[in-house]
């Protein structure tokens, strides 16, 4: 070794103490993911992959992307997921409906239609707070009319550019940057189509209580509770990354200029075509056709002379396909953790946290509720999962123990509104932090996340003591089934018997029990026993298609 080598070892950069200790987490996570346990192979291995790919994303400045790409590609070399997967999960609905969003948006940018929505907004000259207050309550509102949080996101995002391009102190495109994706996730709950996971939950109220809530009926449940929550972001937002002497200084006053008579008929064509695209989302339930296929036919029909002078090959330049790709990934850890059973795994050990003596307290059931609801999106990336999860697997077995289930599955569904930890907890902050304009990375969002995750869950466990069970006992029927307080009254103990993992990891579904029939003929002569509580038999149907069984020891 030449002295010029031992030089050259020299000038090479020292690890930092965050870089020790990201290795040492890092090390750990691997280890821990040996030791034996009740958790199979595939299921450690994704725990493991999870683990270490939220640490790359916190504690690393490796591009978001490239840590999910890697996760992926090592849940696919170690069989977790198989490459069928892997390519499947490109052409899923989501990558169809953010590639459409993509072309829309800048089919509307390109002829300036974008600009002219936010103009009322910069023309009336207003101070930066009340300005930051409208834009939530604008951003809110579209929850009532977009059913998507990503498609929301993807047609907000040039909405968000021209606010940013306008804005005359560059420090204001953070917090504009962090404002759109916290209210377009908060303010979901506010709509039953807000996101997915609402239709679900509405569906296991109405099996469990027998309570219908339609579309007015959520909105009285979830408005008010959306509503506080997302000022309460922008008013962080505004506190943390905001100077308080910015924050009563006008905005001056913004003209833009009037388009001339044909860009305004442009603009209204292509106004026509977002109309009926919107309009086609909400009666999905008449025709039956997906939101990512109307959004592309409206991508296919904005990319006609009529509607845009540019070339296709000029407006799919807008397309982001990093954060495609990224998407993709996020999916298909989602989707490796549910196929697993890791989701469920974590669950059940959620539950073992709660003592026996608190099960009958409903103050302590409803905060680690909403602890587990509000945490959740750092173990599973999507909202759907996290509400199909959530809801069998841990609202249902704390209402057996002699709570309101359909309070338990309205925190549940309530606190998975919160999930803006990181880039990869949601599809909005993923399609915001990636913008040329967001200018806001991975350490703004632990400084908001640490003060709006108590906050949300303060609000969520104030709403579910004090506001959701009166309005709950209006909306239940008068013939509707009582549930019995099954476990806390009856019983000392509940168990949750887990059913068997499917030894393929591809499989949704657990395998399902033996019949009666198979059992041994022994098991005839044993005793009788008393006739089954209906109450645990609805829940049990419920629970089925999670593999839980509630049993009265």
């Amino acid at each position: 070794m030449t002295v010029r080598s031992l030089q050259a070892l020299a000038d090479l950069p020292r690890p930092t103490p965050r870089h020790l200790v990201v290795a040492a987490l890092a090390g750990l996570i691997a280890f821990l993911s040996t030791l034996p346990g009740d958790l199979a192979q595939p299921g450690r291995m994704t725990l493991a992959v999870s683990g270490l790919a939220i640490l790359g994303w916190i504690g690393t400045r490796i591009p978001e992307s490239l840590v999910a790409l890697a996760a992926v590609l090592v849940l696919v070399l170690t069989g977790v997921l198989t490459e069928a997967q892997l390519f499947a999960a490109l052409g899923s609905e989501l990558i169809w409906l953010l590639l459409s969003a993509f072309v829309i948006a800048a089919v509307a940018r390109e002829a300036g239609l974008t600009q002219r929505l936010v103009a009322p907004l910069l023309a009336r000259g207003m101070r930066v707070l009340p300005f930051f207050l409208c834009l939530t309550l604008a951003i809110a509102a579209t929850g009532f009319v977009l059913p998507s949080t990503s498609g929301r996101a993807a047609l907000l995002l040039p909405v968000f550019a021209a606010i940013a391009a306008a804005l005359p102190d560059p420090g204001l495109k953070r917090p504009l940057a962090l404002l759109f994706p916290t209210v377009i996730l908060l303010s979901a709950g506010g709509s039953l189509i807000g996101a997915g996971a609402h239709l679900l939950a509405a569906q296991a109220i109405q099996g469990a209580t027998g309570i219908h809530l339609g579309y007015l009926e959520w909105a009285a449940l979830g408005l008010p509770f959306s509503l506080l929550a997302s000022l309460i972001g922008a008013g962080l937002i505004l506190w943390i990354f905001v100077p308080r002497k910015a924050l009563l200084a006008p905005l001056p006053r913004i003209a833009t200029p009037a388009p001339d008579p044909a860009s305004r008929a442009r603009q209204g064509r292509i106004a026509l075509v977002l109309a009926l695209v919107v309009g086609l989302w909400l009666s999905a339930g008449l025709h039956g056709i997906g939101m990512a296929l109307v959004a592309l036919i409206g991508a296919l029909v904005l990319l006609t002379p009529p509607f845009t002078s540019r070339k296709p090959k000029e407006i799919f330049r807008a397309v982001d396909t990093e954060l495609l790709l990224y998407m993709t990934a996020t999916v298909l850890i989602a989707e490796a953790m549910v196929a697993t059973g890791t989701d469920r795994w974590l669950a059940g050990h959620g539950l073992a946290v709660l003592p026996a003596r608190l099960s009958g307290s409903l103050p302590a059931v409803v905060a680690l509720l909403s602890l587990v609801a509000v945490a959740a999106h750092l173990a599973i990336t999507s909202r759907s999962a996290r509400a199909a999860v959530l809801i069998p697997a841990v609202a249902l077995p704390l209402a057996a123990l002699g709570h309101d289930p359909a309070l338990m599955i309205l925190i549940a569904v309530m606190g998975t509104g919160f999930c803006q930890t990181m880039m990869a907890s949601a599809k909005p902050v993923a399609i915001f932090g990636n913008a040329e304009e967001a200018g806001f990375d991975q350490r703004d969002l632990i400084r908001l996340a640490l003060p709006l995750a108590p906050a949300v869950t303060a609000l969520l466990i104030g709403f579910a003591l004090l506001v959701w069970p009166q309005q709950l006992a209006q909306l239940r029927p008068s013939d509707a089934p009582r549930m019995q307080p099954a476990a806390s009254l009856v019983a000392p103990a509940v168990a949750l018997v887990p059913a068997r993992a499917a030894p393929a990891v591809d499989a949704t579904r657990p395998v399902p029990r033996p019949a009666l029939a198979a059992r041994p003929a022994a098991r005839k002569a044993a005793p009788a026993r008393r006739q089954a509580d209906p109450g645990l038999q609805r829940l049990n149907r419920l629970l089925r298609p999670a593999g839980i069984r509630l049993i009265i020891r």
